[in-house]
Order: structure tokens, then C-alpha cells, then sequence
């Protein structure tokens, strides 16, 4: 069936609500991902495991917010990334050529966030999913805020990511590298370049391409401030990116049915 809300009549959203009261809400930010990938990345992303999970839960899933926010990168980061350590510089916007991202300022981001948990909560909803394809920290600090707000009173709000963590708890998802290439690659094929990148076998620096692979976002960059070998976007593939997208949408249905058996009256 259909679980797109603009694409459904009132009395269809009334018929699934009042069998499976779950609101799902994808979003993420029109962000720079290298010159290989879409802009939308991350709230593609989102909307993909959101209508995927909801097959399987039941609920709706409400438009995609093309919105998230960034703050300055750490003095630490910076060093990691390859650039000096005075530079302001702002989430991913850090590479010569590129088209600015479109972060929202924290605090107006934060109110976009309330106002439309205020008004899907105007209809027949007890839980919203809110799945963000963005996962920079002040970004999720600010849902994750409202929605312990929120879930305090008498709705309920989840923040989950589409990706999954390894066996020992680690989110080893770096920035436009393997990982978000390989998901896209599946998600939406058509939009992903490969061959903008320069050929396997040339280091990728971090600086001029702005993908940053998740050892550097750990803290262990490459001496030379490349991606690491093993996070390589060239080595990205359409199987490997299903395989990672139906285990983080597997992920997503067990938390959601969990939380249907404890919250929904």
C-alpha cells in the first residue's frame, strides 16, 4: 500500500493511524557528498529506510525535511582532516570548488524540529520515528533533545540513524566514502559518478575532496591525510550497498515493533 502521507487521502491516513498510530520522519540536509554523490544524500537515504521499515511496522511516512544543521569543526578535527587548526570551518564545507552546503542555523533548525513534531502530532499519531541520514553531533544532540522532551510528556519520539553499528558498538560510517557511496549506489544508481573521482590507485586527500573516512572521524587519520584503503569510495558496490541498507532497515523494524509493544495503548 501506500504509507506516503502527501499521496493519500484524509480517510486513508485516518484508516492506517487508527491501526498503526507510527508517524515515520526522514530527514537530513542538502550537503555537499564529494562531486560522486547527490546533494541529498542523507535525507535519500533517510526516505528510503523509512517506507522500507514501514512495510514492515505498519504507519505512515511523512515528507522527507531537507534540513539538518553543522557547527565549526573542532581544532582536532581540523588537524585530522589535513587543514590548520585556526580555520573556521563549518561541517563539510571545506573543499576548494565545492557547492556550499545548506545547513540550517542550530537554534531555527531546532524550532523547524518542534513545529513539525507539534503538528504531526495534531493527527492520530503516538510515535514518531524520526530517522536522520545526517548524524553530525550537534545535529543529533538537537533531536535527540526535543525528542526526550517530547517523549517525557505524553508522545513518544525515536531518533534512529539508517546505518548499523559493528560487533563492538562502533558506527564505522565515514563522509561521502565507502559506506554512503555504496548505499546510494543502491538506492539510486543514476546519481552516483564514480569516474568524478580520479582512478584507483591515486590517494584521495580529505582537503580537496571532502570525504573523510571513518578512522579520520575517530581520530586516527593517515599520515598523509588520505582515505583510508578500506573505506575507499572507488571500492563501492550496488550489492554491497543493499546488503548494508537491509540490515540497517532490519535494525530500524526491531526498535520500532519493540517500541510498538510498550508504548502504543
Amino acid at each position: 500500500m501506500e504509507r506516503r502521507t502527501a499521496y493519500l487521502r484524509p480517510d486513508e491516513i485516518r484508516a492506517e493511524l487508527s491501526k498503526t498510530p507510527i508517524m515515520y520522519l526522514p530527514l537530513g540536509p542538502v550537503e555537499w557528498h564529494a562531486p560522486h554523490l547527490p546533494v541529498g544524500t542523507d535525507p535519500i537515504h533517510a526516505e528510503r529506510a523509512a517506507l522500507a521499515a514501514s512495510e514492515n511496522t505498519g504507519g505512515l511516512v511523512y515528507p522527507t525535511l531537507y534540513w539538518g544543521t553543522e557547527r565549526e569543526r573542532s581544532p582536532e578535527l581540523l588537524d585530522w582532516i589535513g587543514l590548520e587548526q585556526g580555520q573556521y570551518v563549518v561541517g563539510m564545507d571545506f573543499t576548494l570548488g565545492g557547492l556550499p552546503s545548506h545547513y540550517a542555523s542550530e537554534d531555527v533548525f531546532g524550532l523547524v524540529i518542534r513545529e513539525q513534531l507539534r503538528l504531526i502530532f495534531s493527527w492520530p499519531v503516538q510515535i514518531v520515528v524520526i530517522i536522520s541520514g545526517h548524524g553530525a553531533t550537534n545535529h543529533m544532540q538537537v533531536l535527540e533533545r526535543i525528542a526526550a522532551e517530547y517523549s517525557a510528556e505524553h508522545h513518544r519520539v525515536m531518533v534512529v540513524l539508517p546505518f548499523v553499528r559493528d560487533a563492538q558498538g562502533v558506527l564505522r560510517v565515514g563522509h561521502a566514502s565507502r559506506i554512503e557511496t555504496s548505499t546510494i549506489m543502491h538506492l539510486a544508481p543514476a546519481s552516483v559518478k564514480i569516474d568524478q573521482l580520479p582512478p584507483i590507485g591515486k590517494p584521495l586527500q580529505n582537503v580537496e575532496w571532502a570525504i573523510v573516512d571513518f578512522s579520520t572521524f575517530a581520530g586516527q587519520p593517515a599520515p598523509e591525510r588520505t582515505v583510508s584503503a578500506d573505506d575507499d569510495p572507488r571500492l563501492s558496490s550496488k550489492s554491497e550497498g543493499e546488503m548494508i541498507f537491509k540490515a540497517a532497515v532490519a535494525h530500524i523494524i526491531e526498535l520500532v515493533n519493540n517500541e510498538k509493544e510498550n508504548f502504543i495503548l
